[in-house]
């Protein structure tokens, strides 16, 4: 019952809902999609997808390290949607789809499995222990006739989690007002979204709705928002019609159900980075919450969303168990959680109880050597002189011994074993040694954890132990000198300045590049230059040209979040040339637009150097138990809002639609600061 609740309040009305339509994208990956592309899904697939410099492992990965088995260990109550074969399936479909930017596959595998623990730990919480398909406020008492699904919207004071019924439905006068509707975006504006707008009462059953016409929360991670939705359906479908048209899809088939969650999992950009990176390159589960539900908890305000975060803790360290993880994932990135399952392990993440001393191994060798030189020199040194001439004493003048020893030989055997030889303390096989060297070792001196778990962790060969741990670095682990492949290269590792191709006859290539030549090294600099950085193509191959005037339009500034003018750097408002990459507007309306996550007048406010002003109108507090104003100042103001923030008229409006759960007059009281 928690769990249910936990999220139908956590897609009521959430900071995070909002998630930004748009990031600045590698360029790099420009080249990677298909001319065959739908143009339609291009940007928006450019926009949310990082890629990460990490090499893609041919190891098992996936459903092959998590089996059947172990996922009904993980989750016992999982109803459909929520199947294993479903996942199998969803997790085949996107690694198919999306070669560069892969689950569970990317790493080495104990990367894998930690990922796999991390996005079961989160999916498990965020869906009720994979048995709400739908969001329970919504639509958590529903019906299905003629096979449509209708929901009746609920109140959560007026809702039965026992029955899972509603006893007075938010539908009044014939139709229901979805709080998950922005109306402004349809699929032909930019920003884009599923059109959405009222929706009618349906004729023979009072107070229930058709839920494929609502977008409330589904799946695994519940997508939630109509420019959500049509993100998720282009990106895992091809069209914008197959969601926009049913959101309902995500709640009864397996593969989408499973499909919108990963899809979230590897595309949503917070602080730089996706939930996958944060696993992958951080070895941080904190991350992963942070970009799921950091605006509540992280750090998690007490009573609810503490113990939210602990259950959220519990479902992890469950899924870390099962997949034998290491260790634990970092809890650092979310800020308290480490702090809260200090308090938790004997409560409601007992789960976790089994991980409290393990040390998490190292993720990547030090970037610095040493910061201090010895400051002292030894402290003794020979007091003796040496000796200044050969020994005067004669050789000795008294006869060999002319007999044998006469003494016998012991009669009893020693009363005491002989002392242990301190060799004896020496761990037999190779280890990984990430805090100095980044290779394996062999002296028998490994790390107390990996001494004591020796199975896990020692290797019996050199290759072994390179190829389970290092496997990126195979040759440099083996101490191999690798040899160059007279091939060209992207210069992501910037080891010279700029956009170029580089020959590995003449700066060596990563080797993670030479372990994969198939995706990264080319025969000449022009298909090199045409594959990764065809964006700046000129610059790659060296070729001077002579740059456009300036347009005076207005281009998006990444770095700020604002808009700038396509203009000589000292004029007002400029914020020098166009980037080639960069698209232009006639106007900074239409350049703000492309920037979803900061609030339109924000952007079009300081992109013209003015002090933006609220709109007056009124928004959700982060508190959740009131309403606030658009505007700056003293109370009822809170602040500028959000481009998530969904805005009403009055606060009555907004406490009714998105705080229904709320004693109504006390609701638009405490908005209204009495």
């Amino acid at each position: 019952i928690f769990i249910s609740v936990c999220i139908t309040i956590q897609n009521a009305s959430l900071p995070d809902i909002g998630k930004p339509k748009e990031i600045p994208y590698p360029p790099k990956l420009v080249s990677i999609l298909p001319s065959s592309f739908p143009e339609t899904m291009k940007h928006t697939t450019l926009s949310l997808i990082s890629v990460l410099s990490l090499p893609i492992m041919t190891s098992a990965g996936g459903c092959t390290l998590l089996t059947e088995t172990i996922f009904n260990t993980i989750a016992p109550s999982a109803a459909a949607p929520y199947t294993y074969n479903g996942f199998c399936t969803a997790i085949s479909a996107w690694n198919a789809a999306n070669p560069t930017n892969q689950i569970f596959e990317e790493g080495t595998e104990m990367q894998q499995k930690h990922e796999i623990a991390a996005f079961l730990g989160n999916t498990l919480h965020e869906s009720g222990e994979f048995q709400a398909a739908r969001e329970y406020m919504q639509c958590g008492d529903n019906i299905v006739v003629g096979g449509q699904v209708l929901c009746k919207p609920c109140a959560s004071a007026n809702f039965d989690w026992t029955s899972k019924t509603c006893s007075i439905s938010l539908v009044t006068g014939g139709s229901y007002t979805d709080p998950y509707c922005n109306s402004a975006l349809t699929p032909s504006t930019d920003p884009d979204g599923c059109a959405c707008g009222p929706v009618a009462e349906d004729g023979s059953n009072s107070g229930y709705v058709p839920a494929s016409e609502l977008f409330f929360g589904r799946g695994a991670i519940q997508t939630s928002w109509n420019y959500n939705y049509i993100d998720v359906s282009l990106a895992l479908t091809g069209s914008a019609d197959t969601f926009c048209t049913d959101p309902d899809l995500i709640a009864t088939n397996e593969s989408y159900a499973w499909g919108a969650a990963i899809y979230f999992w590897m595309s949503h950009v917070k602080n730089g980075k996706t939930s996958h990176d944060s696993v992958l390159t951080d070895a941080s589960f904190g991350g992963t919450v942070d970009n799921i539900n950091g605006g509540l908890e992280c750090p998690a305000s007490a009573g609810y969303f503490t113990d939210a975060v602990s259950y959220r803790l519990n479902h992890y360290c469950t899924a870390a168990t099962a997949m034998s993880v290491d260790s634990l994932l970092s809890l650092d990135e979310c800020s308290g959680l480490s702090t809260i399952m200090s308090s938790c392990v004997s409560g409601l993440c007992s789960a976790c109880n089994a991980w409290v001393g393990v040390t998490p191994a190292p993720t990547n060798a030090p970037t610095n050597g040493p910061t201090n030189a010895p400051t002292n020199a030894p402290t003794n040194a020979p007091t003796s002189p040496v000796p200044t001439q050969k020994p005067t004493t004669a050789a000795p003048t008294t006869p060999l011994p002319t007999h044998k020893p006469t003494t016998a030989a012991p009669t009893t055997p020693p009363t005491s074993k002989p002392t242990l030889d301190p060799a004896s303390n020496f761990v037999v096989g190779y280890y990984p040694d990430w805090e100095v060297d980044n290779i394996c070792k062999n002296d028998g001196a490994p790390p107390p954890y990996m001494a004591n778990n020796q199975v896990g962790w020692m290797l019996s060969s050199l290759e072994e132990c390179c190829t389970k741990y290092f496997s990126w670095k195979l040759n440099a682990c083996m101490g191999i000198t690798a040899t160059p492949l007279g091939m060209y290269y992207p210069n992501w590792q910037q080891q010279v300045q700029g956009n170029i191709c580089l020959f590995d006859e003449d700066v060596m290539a990563p080797e993670y590049m030479m372990l994969n030549p198939a995706l990264y090294m080319h025969s000449t600099k022009e298909s090199c230059c045409t594959k990764f950085y065809n964006w700046d193509y000129n610059t790659c191959m060296g070729i001077v040209t002579t740059p456009a005037p300036p347009s005076n339009k207005w281009y998006v500034n990444f770095d700020t979040s604002r808009c700038v003018k396509d203009c000589l750097v000292g004029a007002d408002l400029c914020g020098g040339p166009v980037p080639s990459s960069s698209a232009l507007f006639d106007t900074v309306d239409a350049c703000c637009a492309r920037i979803t996550w900061v609030s339109s007048n924000v952007c079009i406010a300081e992109s013209q150097g003015l002090v933006p002003e609220g709109s007056k109108k009124w928004y959700v507090n982060d508190n959740m138990l009131s309403c606030q104003q658009d505007c700056i100042g003293n109370a009822p103001c809170g602040g500028l809002a959000q481009r998530w923030q969904v805005l009403h008229a009055d606060a009555t409006t907004c406490c009714r639609l998105q705080l229904s759960w709320l004693d109504q007059l006390e609701c638009v009281s405490a908005s209204n600061g009495r």
